[in-house]
């Protein structure tokens, strides 16, 4: 199980950029945020991770075939104080197996620290609880250390204050804690039962104010949510025949 590796297509300086680790949960809303960021930036596939247990399938978007886990990235973008910001997006369709998310999670760290990225952003689903159909779906925040802890309150972000996250997110957001890295996650309340491109459009308004100098508007998205959603569906059903049957994707759980 130590097979798991970065491709680099070309050569990239992501120093002091952010990365936005998207893998699919809760109502897929790390992919379509993930896939509506990639788009509306018009970033470059810059990369894979591959491993030979990963899902055996190719991902056609634009008529162009990638691996199912991709590295995106833009140029930098500089603001009036001459900082430098730019976003870099690791991104898949397919959840990992489940005994190959731990050293896919340190591969991740191990990336992002060579290449000099400065916060890693995870981003998730959890389900929403009480009556989905009548409460305003919230955002939520976790942070590894107290910087994080206090860009989430700077931006009135809400803390979860207990529960569990399962999956490459929680071993980011554990070994951030360890390696004293930068790591947040941003959970985002959805539905479970189909892809919700409302609550990925939630997240994209979370982020947006982390990145004051790209601008992500999800407007587009909320507009497009019901198209969006049509068409992942469609996606997973042509995806049935020829998928090797997978185990449940793990979830995030709150108390």
């Amino acid at each position: 199980m130590d097979d798991i590796s970065v491709v680099e297509y070309k050569e990239v300086d992501l120093s002091s950029s952010m990365l936005v680790v998207a893998f699919p949960t809760v109502g897929l809303v790390s992919s379509i945020a993930g896939r509506f960021i990639i788009d509306s930036l018009k970033l470059d596939e810059i990369g894979t991770i591959v491993s030979r247990n990963f899902m055996p399938a190719t991902v056609i978007h634009k008529s162009i075939p990638s691996p199912p886990v991709r590295i995106y990235a833009g140029d930098k973008v500089c603001g009036p104080d001459g900082s430098c910001e730019q976003i870099t997006i690791i991104i898949s369709e397919f959840m990992p197996p489940i005994d190959t998310i731990n050293l896919l999670g340190d591969t991740i760290l191990d990336w992002s620290d060579k290449k000099g990225c400065k916060t890693i952003v995870a981003l998730e689903g959890t389900h929403a609880v009480g009556d989905e159909k009548k409460k305003k779906l919230q955002v939520y925040g976790v942070g590894s250390n107290p910087k994080m802890k206090k860009i989430l309150k700077n931006y009135k972000i809400d803390e979860t204050k207990e529960g569990m996250i399962t999956g490459v997110t929680g071993v980011l957001l554990y070994q951030g804690v360890l390696m004293k890295r930068d790591v947040l996650c941003l959970l985002a309340e959805a539905h479970a039962s189909f892809p919700d491109s409302r609550a990925a459009g939630n997240l994209l308004e979370k982020l947006d104010v982390l990145l004051p100098e790209i601008k992500i508007d999800p407007k587009p998205l909320y507009k497009e949510a019901e198209e969006i959603e049509k068409n992942i569906r469609r996606y997973l059903e042509q995806s049935k025949p020829t998928a090797p049957s997978m185990s449940p994707v793990p979830y995030s759980m709150y108390g």
